[in-house]
């Protein structure tokens, strides 16, 4: 009978049946594994849980017991911005990530994000987490150098269609139908609201070609 114990963040669930759930976690060595849990006290989404996933055969949907670590949408439930960032993100992660493929590196990265919460930059970190997401789903944006060969050290926009990156001389004339390229993206540097919002549009173009964005995403600036 297979069986494994892990951490793992609460993505979502569904009602399954009168007394379960179908229990999506992002787990920290097997990735995005489902199985049924049934109710006692539900786990919030955003929640961190020490999980025991079983079955009778390992192509089986399997059970899960959990015990909740550690409720982070809890810890803000009074901050409407930062909920929305966890709902966000675990919605995303549902909705995207490949069931039971180990992503440990990218684990880590989404709960480097988790505490960078309490930061003032905390939105910055977000929209480089769903850049990296687009990366891991094989739909990464290329800002490593300029599409059109100009500087790659003033990189300024991003083709809708390639998802390359321009410089601002070789986009200006074609600026209209580019999106833009915020540099916090691509440097080390700080972000104002408009950088952000640039960030978040770009980010969300290319998932919302892949993906339906999470309604609570709206709710981020």
């Amino acid at each position: 009978m297979p069986d494994f114990r892990d951490v793992g963040l609460v993505l979502g669930a569904r009602r399954h049946g009168e007394n379960g759930v179908i229990l999506s976690l992002f787990t920290k060595q097997h990735g995005r594994y489902l199985g049924l849990l049934r109710i006692k006290t539900l786990p919030l989404v955003g929640s961190f849980v020490e999980a025991k996933w079983r079955a009778r055969l390992s192509e089986h949907l399997g059970n899960y017991t959990c015990e909740t670590i550690s409720a982070l949408s809890a810890a803000y439930m009074e901050d409407k911005h930062r909920l929305a960032a966890i709902s966000s993100l675990c919605t995303l992660l549902d909705e995207s990530l490949p069931e039971r493929e180990p992503l440990p590196d990218f684990y880590e990265q989404v709960c480097y994000f988790l505490n960078q919460l309490e930061n003032k930059n905390w939105l910055m970190a977000y929209i480089r987490l769903e850049a990296l997401l687009l990366k891991i789903l094989g739909f990464g944006l290329d800002l490593t150098h300029c599409a059109g060969g100009g500087d790659c050290q003033t990189l300024a926009y991003v083709s809708p269609k390639t998802a390359k990156a321009v410089s601002q001389e070789k986009g200006a004339p074609y600026r209209d139908k580019l999106l833009i390229l915020p540099r916090f993206l691509w440097q080390d540097c700080e972000a104002n609201s408009d950088d952000l919002r640039a960030g978040l549009f770009l980010t969300g173009y290319f998932l919302a070609q892949h993906i339906t964005l999470p309604r609570t995403r709206a709710n981020l600036l």
